[in-house]
């Protein structure tokens, strides 16, 4: 799995002044099944499954990129 997190400006006015995008993290890391947890279907969405919490543990100990 591969993430990236990033910051935007979508404040700043004129549109012409503002930041440009920055990425701020990247992950790159192997997940597995187990690694997920399931979540339920809701009446109007699609099932979808998340990262469990040692997933996201998982995931985050393979940083490529951190911004500090």
């Amino acid at each position: 799995m591969c993430v990236f997190v990033y910051t935007v400006d979508n404040k700043t006015e004129p549109v012409a002044n503002r930041a440009p995008m920055r990425f701020t993290e990247v992950y790159l890391g192997k997940v597995e099944v187990m690694d997920f947890r399931k979540n339920s279907r809701s009446e109007l969405g699609t099932r979808t499954a998340t990262l469990n919490r040692l997933g996201v543990q998982k995931l985050r100990r393979n940083w490529v990129y951190l911004d500090i």
